[in-house]
């Protein structure tokens, strides 16, 4: 690929220069205190999510055999599209109504038709989704009115408020309905209706804490904490002392914060986000860009693979531009509105050093020349993101797969996904794997599933054919060795964060060039390897390149000398040049001393 068609968001190496400038500690000070606010206090719907969560509902709930059908849908055709221009708060927000409403779709379904509300109020099939999404916020306020944005702030859907006068007329039925359904179900709660493994999940992300990577191009963790600490937080040591109040480092991420779930709205809103000194990611992103810190190389270039988001980009440039490096993004492997994302951001952060190429990742090879300092190879990949404890908030961030969502209202993933998941994965990496200058590749999904995680590894390693004069990819592992808990007691080379009430979970591999460790090398294999490499330069003298030939041509003749007892004598003969014209005179001369010795010799029984 030539370089012209390559399409740079920035590659002046003259701006890259500084790149490195930090942001002076005295622009974000003083910082006002920030208040904590309690998780369960989101604001409520407003008109249009509801709209599009119902259109969301509609695409992805599960159709039922006709016998188990308690309702009938249709499909509206007026819906308003949605698309990835609209406000992202709105987007997040419909999802995640949308997912909720998957999770209690049979007792939504089975209360309204307990309580006639659908046949009573003449509420049409193509307005059942409408009516699902909006009964389950209805019955998660414990039947409250909703308080309702000032004039102007959204825009009004008709069919929105009278949908709300109908639950409000019909309130009281529709909660005996429901506690009929409880007890019928001998439910203490209506999440109980839910499964161990998913109530779990749903408890876990409500206090979950959430992560924030600081901008070290601009200011470093230790002037980050003085900030936090002068607007009234304290350091803890441990994430399970974190409060409203505090705020603690994490083990694993050199680079990366931890704050309670309370403090989540006043950081968002705070100059620090605002301006981008501190990103609010999944630790999963944080943890693959730490593990992939320590193998880049000076003046080397790292690629992103797979599905991520333009914060993700952000984060590993940062951490290239400490080695005066490269990130490569695949802009055919993302929507265009994903990479005038990406140009954005990253302009607005003052990151200098990431190339978008016009290819998909899988049509490069290692001819390219927009990959001739490519080093290392991240691998971001869909997956089935069974991990995370709520998969809204990072599906939404990172781009995730959103078919994935009833397989997950329900706890579980079907084989067909799986199956559809593992073949795209082992595509990436087996291509991520056939660059002979790649040093290193990084794998990473939030899944529990072996079948995506260890299993894929190893069944790619195997069909991985290499070059015989290239070291093989192995699992370079432990990662983090220096953490007894984070790695996993079956096999300790691949890195496994279970989700837990202070994280989302993930999968690493880190897959290096090594020698085979049950092969023992000989010592000329690692002197030639190493010469190879230019380690010995000056250590061991390469050998004198022969002298050139002379036009006239020439003969070695062996000087015949007689072998005397002295140490000189026995080395042997130095080989003389002679000419042409010298030749046939030695061989007479040759000839008649042979003849003479002939004479001298006895023959007969007198012969030795």
């Amino acid at each position: 690929m030539s370089s012209e068609k390559e399409k740079p968001i920035i590659i002046s190496q003259r701006e890259r220069g500084h790149q490195g400038d930090k942001q002076p500690l005295s622009s974000l000070l003083p910082l006002p205190h920030l208040h904590s606010v309690s998780p369960g206090s989101v604001g409520p719907p407003s008109d249009q999510v509801f709209l599009q969560a119902a259109a969301i509902f509609q695409r992805l709930r599960r159709e039922k055999p006709e016998p188990r059908q308690l309702l009938r849908y249709e499909n509206r055709t007026d819906t308003l599209p949605f698309n990835s221009g609209d406000d992202k708060a709105t987007q997040k927000q419909a999802y995640q109504l949308a997912f909720n409403t998957l999770k209690y779709q049979d007792l939504l379904e089975a209360v309204i038709s307990d309580s006639f509300f659908h046949k009573s109020q003449n509420i049409y099939s193509d307005l059942l989704p409408l009516a699902m999404v909006m009964l389950y916020d209805f019955q998660d306020r414990r039947f409250l009115l909703r308080r309702r944005p000032a004039e102007g702030e959204h825009v009004v859907v008709a069919e929105v408020r009278d949908l709300e006068k109908s639950l409000q007329r019909w309130k009281i039925k529709l909660a005996a309905s429901l506690a009929r359904f409880r007890v019928k179900h001998s439910l203490r709660s209506v999440s109980r209706f839910l499964s161990d493994s998913l109530r779990t999940k749903e408890r876990r992300a409500k206090s979950l804490p959430f992560y924030a990577w600081v901008n070290t191009l601009n200011t470093s963790l230790d002037e980050m904490c003085e900030i936090l600490r002068s607007a009234n937080l304290s350091e803890v040591k441990n994430m399970a002392d974190l409060t409203c109040s505090t705020f603690s480092k994490d083990p694993l991420c050199p680079d990366t914060l931890v704050f309670s779930r309370s403090l989540c709205k006043p950081l968002q809103s705070s100059i620090l986000t605002t301006t981008r000194v501190l990103n609010i990611q999944d630790r999963s992103v944080c943890l693959a860009v730490s593990v992939s810190r320590p193998v880049l190389f000076d003046k080397g270039d790292v690629l992103l693979a797979g599905s991520f988001s333009a914060l993700t980009v952000a984060h590993v440039a940062v951490a290239a531009a400490a080695r005066s490096g490269r990130v490569l993004v695949c802009g055919a492997d993302h929507a265009p509105v994903q990479t005038e994302e990406m140009k954005n951001l990253l302009s607005q952060m003052g990151i200098k050093n990431v190339k978008v190429l016009p290819a998909a990742f899988c049509s490069l090879n290692e001819w390219d020349s927009a990959v001739h300092r490519l080093k290392v190879i991240v691998v971001l990949p869909q997956c089935s993101s069974s991990a995370l404890n709520d998969p809204v908030a990072t599906m939404h961030s990172e781009h995730g797969d959103w078919s994935l969502l009833p397989d997950l209202s329900h706890g579980s993933i079907s084989k067909s996904k799986i199956f559809s998941l593992t073949t795209q994965q082992a595509r990436l990496l087996a291509h991520a794997l056939s660059f002979p200058k790649v040093q290193t590749v990084v794998y990473c999904t939030r899944s529990v599933c072996p079948e995506e995680n260890e299993q894929l590894v190893g069944r790619v390693l195997e069909k991985t054919h290499i070059h015989p004069k290239l070291l093989p990819f192995r699992v370079n592992g432990p990662i983090f060795p220096d953490d007894s808990a984070s790695g996993d007691e079956t096999d300790s080379r691949f890195f496994r964060l279970h989700p837990s009430q202070f994280t989302n979970g993930c999968f690493i591999a880190r897959l290096s060039r090594q020698a085979d460790p049950t092969k023992v090398e000989s010592v000329q294999d690692v002197l030639a390897r190493a010469a190879a490499k230019g380690l010995l330069d000056g250590i061991i003298p390469e050998p004198s390149k022969p002298a050139k030939k002379s036009k006239r041509k020439k003969k070695r003749v062996a000087l015949s000398t007689s072998r005397t007892s002295s140490p000189s004598s026995q080395e042997e003969p130095e080989a003389a040049e002679i000419s042409d014209g010298d030749a046939a005179g030695l061989k007479n001369q040759a000839k008649g001393q042979k003849k003479k010795e002939n004479t001298l010799q006895p023959s007969g029984p007198d012969r030795l």
